[in-house]
Order: C-alpha cells, then sequence, then structure tokens
C-alpha cells in the first residue's frame, strides 16, 4: 500500500516558530533486513524540525538499487515530522552495507545510521497454494536467519515472510496474520507476529506478490544442530475481485504453512575469565550514580547500562571492581525491558545499592564481561571510575541512637511459684531407671551368652589342634593328622606342601616310620594356627578397614566411587560425603541438593549449608518455634481432644459412682490440652517453603535466572538463585513456576532443577 500524502499548510512564522523548539535529526527505518533477490523493501528516511523542498541527496548504494516511492509531511505536537519512502532492493546473494543519509543544516551535518542488508537467493522460498472457486492460489513463504552456524547464547534476527499474489483474479491482502506456530526446540524465540502493512514487493514467475514479515529474535538454549520451525499461522486474508460493476472485497482465513531451517550452533570457547556471566554479542557499558555526595553510612543507587547487540535480557549485569571492600554491596536488580524484544539489538538497566563502608574519593569502576562473536573472543570492559564525595562519620556505638532499648520496668512483681521438694521432682524417674535397668540385664545376658556361643568355635579349634600336638614323633603319623586337621578347617592355599608330604609319606605300601626333620613339626603347627577363627575374624577386620580409604582421593574419583558404592545400598553418609565432593567440585546447586537430602533422611546438615549460594529454610521466629513439630501433629492432637470431649461427655451421661469423677477430670484434661494445643498449632503454624516438608520440595542446581513469564525474554526478577530451596508450583512448556524461602515467585527452567527425593526409575 503507497503512502498517502498528507500535507499541511504551513505559514512562515509558524515554521520559523517550531524551527526553534527542537535540533534537526534524520533517522532511516529499514522494513526488513533479510529479503531475496529481486525482492523491493521499503526504506524509510525520517526528517524532524527541517523543512526540505526536495527529496534529501540519495547515497550511492551499489550494488544495491534505491528508488524513491513516497512522501509524507505532518506536524505533532509542534514538531515538523516528514518522510521519504524508497525501494530498495538487490540483483545478487550477499551482505551489504546501505550508507546513511546525510543533510546539510546551518548548525552543521546531521547523518543517520547505516544498515545491514542480507540478500538470500530465491530458491530459499517455499512455494505453497490456497484453493479459491476451485482454482489454486499460489503464495510463498521463507524463514530467513542472519546466521546458521551462531555461537550458543548468541542473540540474532530472524524473519519470517509471507508472499502473497496479486495477481487477478484474486488480489489478496492480509487482515491479520495472527502469531506463527513454530517448533523451536532447543530455541528461545518471541513471538512471530506482523501487521497489515507489507513491507515489500517481489516480481517473480509472472506474479507480483506482497510481502509481509513477521519479525522476532531467536538463541540457542544449547549447542549442536538445532531446526527453528517448520510453522503454520491461520491468517485472515482480504480477496478483492472483479464482478460486474466494479469490485467486491471479502475475507476469508487460511492456513499458512511456513518451512523450517537448520541452525549448527557453536559451543563458546574455553577459557573464560572469571565474572563471565553468559553474556555474548557485542556491547557498550554506561554508569551513572544517582548522586555524587552521600553521608557515610548512607546509601547509593548506582544505575548501569549495557548496549549493544546480543541477548540482552538474558546476563547478570556488570560488577563493581571493589579491591579493597571499600563498599557494601546489595543485591543488582534488573530493571523491566517494558515490552517484547523482537530486535537483537537493545539496552539492558540495572540499578545497584552501595553502601561506603569509610570515606573514599571516588567509585570504583564497573566491569562487564561478554564474548564478541564477531571477534570470537572474551572482552573485558570497565567503565572509568568517578569522583564522589562522602562526608560526615560513622554513627559511634555510645551514642543515643545505638543504645539498648530498655523496657520501662512496671511496678507489679514476678509471680512467686513455690519451691518442689527434690524427693517428688526425682521420684518418677525410678521408673524410667527401673525399665534401663531391665534393659541392661537383657543386654548382658545376651552379651554372655553370644560370648560364650562365640568361645566354643575357638576352643574347638584349640582342642583339635592339641591332637595334632599330641601326635607322635613318627613322621607319617603327624602329617597324617596335619592334614585331616587343614581338611576338617577348609584349609586350600598355603597348605600344599602337608597334604604333598602326606600324599608321599603315607600312602606307600607298609609305610615305615620315620622321625620328623628338626624343625619340621613346628613350622608345620604355626602354619596350622593360622587357621583359627579369631585370627580369621581379625583378617577380615582388616579388609574391612581397608575398604574404607578414599578420604585422600581427588574430589572427582571420591564421587565416582561414593555414587559406585551407593548402587549397592545407599545409607545417609553417602549423602554427606557427595554433598563435600561437590562443594569441592564447585558444584554448589548440586552440593545443595545433597546436603537436603541428607537433612531429608536425619542428618544435620547445618555445617554443609555454610558457603553455599542460593536461598535457604529460614530459621524460626517467634511463633514459628511450632514448626519444630509437623503440623500434622498438631492436628492429632487436636482430634484427640475432640475424642476425649466426646468420651468425657458420654461418660458423663453413662457412667456414675467412684470411677466417674476421676475418669471425667482426665478426659477434661485431655480435651482441654488438645483443643488448646491442637487450634494453636494449626492456627499460628508458619507458612512458606521453609515449613514444607523437604520431601516436597526442590533445589536449583544449575545457574538459572528467575523470570516473570515462562520464556526466555521474560523479565528477569533475580539474576541467579543458585542452590535455592524451592516449592514447585506448576509446570508449562519445560519451565516450572517456583516459590522461594521468603515468598518470592518465578519461572525457571525444569531442568535446572532437581527434587530432593528422587523419582522412582
Amino acid at each position: 500500500m503507497r503512502f498517502l500524502v498528507i500535507i499541511s499548510f504551513l505559514t512562515l512564522a509558524g515554521g520559523n516558530h517550531l524551527l526553534g523548539q527542537g535540533a534537526p535529526a534524520i533517522q532511516t527505518k529499514l522494513d526488513s533486513s533479510i529479503i531475496v533477490v529481486g525482492e523491493k523493501t521499503y526504506l524509510t528516511v525520517w526528517v524532524e524540525n527541517l523543512t526540505l523542498i526536495d527529496w534529501p541527496p540519495t547515497p550511492k548504494a551499489a550494488p544495491l538499487t534505491l528508488k524513491r516511492e513516497a512522501q509524507r509531511r505532518y506536524q505533532i505536537n509542534g514538531k515538523i515530522r516528514e518522510g521519504f519512502r524508497y525501494l530498495l532492493s538487490a540483483f545478487e546473494p550477499g551482505i551489504y552495507k546501505v550508507p546513511p543519509f546525510e543533510l546539510q543544516t546551518s548548525s552543521g551535518v546531521v547523518r543517520s545510521k547505516g544498515h545491514t542488508l542480507r540478500v538470500a537467493p530465491v530458491k530459499s522460498l517455499e512455494t505453497h497454494g490456497i484453493k479459491i472457486n476451485g482454482k489454486v492460489t499460489p503464495y510463498l513463504t521463507g524463514v530467513f536467519l542472519e546466521k546458521t552456524n551462531p555461537y550458543l547464547g548468541e542473540t540474532q534476527d530472524v524473519e519470517a515472510k509471507l508472499y502473497l499474489s496479486q495477481a487477478a483474479p484474486h488480489l489478496l491482502r492480509l487482515s491479520d496474520g495472527n502469531v506463527i506456530n513454530i517448533k523451536k526446540d532447543g530455541l528461545a524465540a518471541w513471538r512471530f507476529t506482523t501487521t497489515a502493512e507489507p513491507t515489500g514487493y517481489l516480481d517473480y514467475d509472472g506474479h507480483q506478490f506482497a510481502i509481509y514479515t513477521f519479525p522476532s529474535s531467536i538463541n540457542a538454549l544449547r549447542d549442536g544442530p538445532l531446526v527453528l520451525g517448520p510453522g503454520t499461522a491461520s491468517a485472515t486474508l482480504l480477496r478483492r475481485q472483479m464482478v460486474r460493476g466494479g469490485f467486491a472485497t471479502g475475507s476469508f482465513t487460511a492456513k499458512i504453512d511456513f518451512p523450517a531451517v537448520e541452525l549448527d550452533v557453536r559451543p563458546l570457547p574455553e577459557g573464560a575469565p572469571s565474572g563471565f556471566g553468559g553474556a555474548v554479542g557485542t556491547f557498550s557499558i554506561e554508569v551513572r550514580p544517582l548522586s555524587l555526595e552521600l553521608e557515610l553510612g548512607g546509601s547509593l543507587t548506582v544505575e548501569t547500562r549495557i548496549t549493544g547487540s546480543g541477548n540482552i535480557d538474558q546476563f547478570p549485569g556488570p560488577q563493581l571492581v571493589d579491591l579493597n571492600n571499600d563498599w557494601k554491596k546489595f543485591e543488582t536488580m534488573a530493571k523491566p525491558s517494558g515490552g517484547e524484544r523482537r530486535s537483537s539489538s537493545g539496552t539492558a538497566e540495572f540499578s545497584h545499592v552501595l553502601r561506603p563502608l569509610k570515606k573514599v574519593q571516588t567509585l570504583p569502576p564497573y566491569r562487564f564481561i561478554y564474548f564478541d562473536p564477531l571477534l570470537e573472543n572474551y572482552v573485558k570492559k570497565e567503565s572509568l571510575p568517578l569522583p564522589i564525595k562522602i562526608t560526615g562519620q560513622l554513627p559511634s556505638p555510645e551514642s543515643p541512637e545505638e543504645a539498648l532499648e530498655f523496657l520501662t520496668p512496671r511496678e507489679r512483681p514476678l509471680k512467686v511459684f513455690g519451691k518442689s521438694s527434690s524427693l517428688t521432682k526425682w521420684t518418677w524417674q525410678i521408673i524410667p531407671a527401673l525399665i534401663t535397668c531391665w534393659i541392661l540385664g537383657i543386654a548382658f545376658r545376651n552379651k554372655l551368652k553370644a560370648r560364650r556361643i562365640a568361645s566354643m568355635p575357638l576352643r574347638e579349634f584349640e582342642n583339635k589342634l592339641n591332637e595334632v600336638t599330641s601326635a607322635s614323633n613318627d613322621r607319617v603319623t603327624f602329617f597324617r593328622e596335619a592334614a585331616r586337621f587343614a581338611t576338617e578347617h577348609d584349609a586350600t592355599e598355603g597348605f600344599k606342601e602337608i597334604f604333598e608330604i602326606r600324599d608321599a609319606i603315607c600312602f606307600r605300601q607298609n609305610p615305615k616310620p620315620e622321625s620328623l626333620e628338626p624343625g619340621e613339626k613346628k613350622r608345620i603347627l604355626r602354619l596350622l594356627k593360622t587357621l583359627s577363627p579369631l585370627l580369621l575374624f581379625f583378617i577380615f577386620a582388616s579388609s574391612l578397614i581397608q575398604t574404607g580409604k578414599g578420604n585422600n582421593l581427588p574430589p572427582k574419583e571420591a564421587k565416582a566411587e561414593i555414587l559406585a558404592s551407593m548402587e549397592a545400598g545407599a545409607v545417609k553418609e553417602h549423602l554427606h560425603n557427595l554433598c563435600i565432593c561437590e562443594k569441592k567440585l564447585e558444584n554448589y546447586g548440586e552440593a545443595a541438593l545433597w546436603a537436603h537430602r541428607y537433612q531429608l533422611h536425619g542428618g544435620d546438615s547445618s555445617k554443609l549449608m555454610i558457603g553455599l549460594p542460593g536461598f535457604h529454610a529460614r530459621l524460626p521466629e517467634g511463633t514459628e518455634w511450632l514448626s519444630r513439630l509437623p503440623k500434622w501433629i498438631y492436628f492429632q492432637i487436636f482430634l484427640l481432644g475432640i475424642w476425649s470431649l466426646v468420651i468425657a461427655i458420654l461418660t458423663a451421661w453413662n457412667i456414675f459412682g467412684s470411677k466417674r469423677k476421676p475418669l471425667l477430670v482426665t478426659f477434661c484434661v485431655f480435651t482441654g490440652f488438645g483443643l488448646v494445643i491442637g487450634i494453636t498449632g494449626m492456627k499460628l503454624y508458619p507458612k512458606g517453603v521453609s515449613f514444607e516438608p523437604l520431601s516436597e520440595l526442590s533445589v536449583v542446581t544449575e545457574k538459572a535466572t528467575m523470570r516473570s513469564q515462562p520464556f526466555e525474554g521474560g523479565d528477569a526478577i533475580r539474576e541467579n538463585v543458585i542452590g535455592s530451596l524451592c516449592q514447585v508450583k506448576t509446570t508449562r512448556a519445560g519451565w516450572s513456576k517456583i516459590e522461594l524461602p521468603g515468598g518470592s515467585t518465578g519461572w525457571i527452567r525444569q531442568e535446572k532443577l532437581s527434587p530432593i527425593v528422587e523419582s522412582a526409575q
């Protein structure tokens, strides 16, 4: 659709008045940055606070073609704004630079920004058809990327394009393109939407096509081969058809198909410097403190701005380079972007609160580290130190405002309780003492029995060995008894000599007695003593002690050994040790997970939690001490009170005599105790993640940004929540909505969460 020429008549005096309201400016807008060969897209030049008699000078753009198309002028809020629209096209595939426009004014030369135009071959388009009144009207679609081999995390512009036929008898226009439902496994992308205004035209295969562009931006969530698409959109089309006496316009809905495009995502290179937070692109940094003068002990808010092209919404803010620890630093908060970001270029703003710990002359620089895909290297950028004036002194501990807040003493004395006698105080312990003595007596008796049973094999062994020892000095008799003893005690390895000598001298015909060789009897008896049950026990125990080695192993090897031993049978000590290994390996999210699992199984994880990042369970304060007992116990106590009340009522109605009073007193006490404790516990029991059962909670095990919506472009609520305890509220399309201790909620990716209770495989 061409521009409507709207001319506002301005008087000379009025024009002179308007010129003084702002400096001359020139801007350019390119409707589509990726076209195919022969496609014409619109380039609009906007001029403000200038009155032009003719078109602005056209820069030399060869091999591109710039053709004048339409002009528009209007006045808004006292400012003159005039637009000149061109048709931009190219006839060879490639990447081209669109030069800036320049205008000579009384205050000097004003210059617009340049643009990059990517031109793809026509074969990149797919041909489809819409059946209207039995005839097929063609349409074309394509999906175009800036790069097909980006780096992991690199954000790039993408355009899905629809080409509608303008040939008779059906002249099609897009009334509502809706959102393209496009597959993007492994990719994060903004919604693909468009407007009802075409962004250009294409003459192809004897047809003229009006072009509608669906812009968006994408970035890869993992490296390797990925595919964007295919996709579909339900579009509402306007059809203008020639009829008798003129033209008729109608609308209908058609399904539009978009093709898929392949990417090969490269991983980021090794050697990322410390402080790299995942920023990929080309950026600049700007730092602005809200005040350059403050009092010592006061707070200073510093606003930082990252501008450039890249994954603007997916990295933490710059970090203060405070080498001397002169400042107390609070959490850096990202400001909302204010809507969807359909371009890889933009600005991310952050707010950082600081507090000086002593008087200094300058605010230290802020450092921002990113990976530049053009340079293929990591880049560090730092702002300049800013002079700052700090006045005043830190409050003295003895100053009135820091004094302890004592309560005003009252005249009412404390209630004095009678001192109970020692006899009454300790008498009740006779019962557990008697039970303990009874248990100790049983244990002592069992120990004597076990000792007697354990000593029986040893005495039997010694008796049988004495039979061998008391054998005569006849060599044949001695080795016959020694071989029999070894056989009875399952001797195999190391006893081959005894059996060989026995076979050699005992199985001859009419064996003759012969005397033992000197020292032979003593040596054989020493060998047989190694079959002692007590000695075998010590050998077995030493083998068990040796299997407990591994304390000096590197953390990675120790972790592998622990995981292997858990396959045979896991115990809670494994969980404790795995937490230590993960801390040594600096896998803090996994370390927090194992620490919470150790706590779930009854271990004390307080020492393990020291140094771990993230949001952990809050400690009980005030009435939160009630959480020392599970909530279900208070409910059971409440039920006890209800049952006691029922029994007390039945007792009052049905039981008479001497038993009535003690029963009523007992159950009335139980009723009061159950109702008061139960209702109080349930009513005042603290709410929140910190007081939920660990079996129902999860841990953030990977570096993750918590966002306001379940997609990568959602506003960042917290930059990193690794190691945090959380409860999953709901899940959606690979995202989980979590609640942190303290009540904060947001969305993170499901794969970055691990439940404390592992699911059954």
